[in-house]
């Protein structure tokens, strides 16, 4: 059974007016415990609108969401469970951090969920650990720290009600690369110690190879088409087509195979295409992970 499964939904703004407009149409999809989805898409094309049913935050017009084959909106009362179950970290958001510390502004969840003084230190701290934050941070004011520390610490906020599923709209949009590392490493560390279900709304198709074990395509509040890493880059035509781009790898593997090297059709890390070429150029050395 998929840890959180969409049947059928679709959902519309201002229904029955003239200003209705179409958001999602018929979209069904699933995500197993202990993966990482990827979500792409051009804009406008749902994804944000898609997130917000994943914990109940906006309920369909019609079809189901059901996590561990619940539907989570046929009790409402429930719903606050479902959302300490679910965590949704939306785009930007360190505009949301409001405490005076960052020790604060991460237990407002656990503290909202009732949980004794010692529970909540140990869960702060762990989410720390999880994004990097260091301990001597944790007394700070949040707005003294820099972009991408506010992220690590509103990150840090929904880790710490330890989600089944984490849902995530852009979560490195406007990091380094090093500072996307960090947090999306971290997120993946997190996934690996407690086997949650990741998922990953972003429009850079280099952390979609790098971290995703699917991807699901939107188009015009529809889904296109979905599939491994391999099998959704393969369709680069149609990518480009609704305004998408592939990796940079899987652009350079695809000129490598136009001058007769026979690169992988899986290919589409660099350490991908580093131990591809390795093995075919007859040098041992790193090996890397295909996709």
């Amino acid at each position: 059974m998929p840890k959180l499964e969409l049947k059928n939904v679709s959902y519309s703004y201002s229904p029955g007016t003239p200003f209705e407009k179409k958001a999602l149409q018929n979209i069904s999809l699933s995500v197993e415990a202990g993966s990482i989805t990827g979500i792409i898409g051009h804009t406008g094309s749902g994804k944000s609108t898609l997130v917000r049913m994943f914990n109940g935050l906006l309920s369909p017009n019609s079809g189901e969401v059901l996590l561990d084959g619940v539907d989570i909106n046929a009790d409402k009362k429930a719903l606050a469970s479902v959302m300490c179950r679910v965590g949704l970290v939306m785009q930007y958001p360190e505009y949301q951090l409001f405490d005076e510390t960052v020790e604060k502004d991460i237990s407002f969840g656990p503290k909202n969920m009732k949980l004794s003084e010692a529970e909540i230190d140990e869960r702060v701290r762990e989410a720390a650990r999880f994004t990097g934050i260091p301990d001597e941070m944790l007394a700070r004011s949040p707005f003294d720290l820099s972009g991408g520390q506010k992220r690590r610490v509103a990150i840090a906020g929904v880790l710490a009600m330890r989600p089944e599923v984490i849902v995530l709209d852009e979560p490195a949009a406007g990091l380094d690369p090093m500072g996307r590392k960090e947090i999306l490493g971290g997120l993946v560390n997190y996934r690996d110690r407690t086997g949650a279900a990741i998922v990953i709304v972003s429009h850079n198709m280099e952390d979609m190879a790098n971290y995703c074990d699917k991807i699901i395509v939107l188009k015009e509040s529809r889904e296109a088409f979905e599939g491994t890493l391999a099998e959704v880059f393969s369709r680069r035509a149609e990518l480009e087509e609704n305004g998408l781009d592939v990796p940079d790898t899987v652009k350079l593997a695809d000129e490598l195979r136009k001058k007769g090297i026979a690169i992988s059709a899986d290919v589409c890390t660099p350490d991908a295409l580093a131990a591809e070429l390795a093995s075919i150029l007859g040098y041992s050395g790193r090996e890397g992970a295909k996709c």
